[in-house]
């Protein structure tokens, strides 16, 4: 006779998920100390990417997961940890000319990016609300970037926007790469999953800095905590927990909980880094937060109880980026 199932506990579950969001809200800031202390912005990523690859492999081979996928799923989650480089290349540097809060924001619009790229390539198509809630996303990314206050479109302003936008393009593709591994191998684990995306982020990341001038070996106590803390707290531990709640719960608790990471951000980059925003900016990240959750929504938004195999929650949800 089967057991019974162990009650669930949404209050435990959800305090879960509201560290993930509270882990991965960090990962801007995190990126703007180690580049104060010299470090390159994709070094950054390697680093990351590295210490992420052996967190999640240890945590894999800790908990008696075996870290050997099959030929296709490897190559797919090498290639997934390529464009997840592309990700943080994007970010990166769109940190370092907006601010932290600000390329967190624009690069969250990836929620619309993954709808459309689901869309294209899996024939999700979205719900009518999905389509108003893109319009005033595109309306509160036009607020939020200066149109209106008064903020000079131009220079490296504009690149830093530009490049948090191509942010979202790019985790949304990400997104789709590892969707389509969880459907090809949907009974892997989500940890050993993690860990080759993270490989193959930390070799094509690496493959970068070799042919750029930039500082590439952390030289100071600070830098070093940086990436750990971006690797092991925010990519190892802000995705193990969100990736472990997110299911457990309802699609729009998960949704609106990981809207923390634009609005922390915006909260660290304020309290620490001194990062303001002028009050039409300030209201269209209002709007575009709440279009981005009406959008997650839309578009189906975080896994359900009942959403895919392991390996398809690997992603985490559209609704964050980490």
């Amino acid at each position: 006779m089967a057991q019974p199932a162990p009650p669930r506990r949404p209050l435990s579950t959800l305090v879960l998920l509201l560290f993930g969001g509270v882990c991965i809200s960090w990962a801007a800031i995190l990126v703007k100390v180690a580049a104060a202390e010299g470090l390159g912005p994709t070094a950054i990523a390697f680093w990351r990417l590295l210490a992420g690859t052996f967190t999640m492999a240890g945590a894999a081979a800790l908990a008696g997961r075996p870290l050997r996928l099959p030929p296709r799923a490897a190559l797919l989650a090498l290639l997934g940890g390529a464009i997840f480089t592309a990700d943080l290349y994007l970010w990166h540097r769109s940190i370092a000319l907006v601010g932290a809060g600000l390329a967190t924001i624009l690069a969250s619009t990836q929620v619309f990016n993954t709808a459309m790229l689901n869309w294209a390539f899996m024939g999700e198509r979205p719900r009518a609300r999905f389509f108003a809630a893109a319009a005033a996303g595109l309306l509160g990314v036009a607020l939020v970037a200066g149109v209106g206050s008064g903020v000079a479109l131009s220079g490296d302003y504009l690149r830093g926007v530009l490049l948090g936008l191509a942010t979202g393009l790019a985790y949304g593709a990400y997104l789709l790469t590892t969707r389509r591994l969880g459907r090809f191998e949907p009974s892997l684990s989500p940890v050993t999953i993690v860990a080759w995306l993270s490989l193959g982020g930390a070799l094509s990341s690496g493959l970068i800095c070799l042919f750029e001038r930039a500082s590439f070996l952390p030289t100071t106590a600070t830098a070093w905590l940086a990436v750990g803390a971006l690797g092991a707290g925010v990519h190892a531990a802000g995705w193990w927990a969100i990736a472990t709640a997110l299911p457990r719960v309802r699609g729009a608790t998960g949704g609106l909980v990981l809207l923390l990471q634009p609005v922390l951000a915006t909260v660290w980059g304020w309290l620490l880094l001194g990062e303001t925003l002028l009050p039409l900016q300030l209201g269209g990240a209002l709007l575009t937060t709440a279009a981005i959750y009406a959008g997650a929504l839309g578009a189906g938004g975080p896994p359900s109880r009942a959403g895919g195999g392991p390996a398809q929650r690997a992603s985490g949800s559209s609704a964050s980026r980490s």
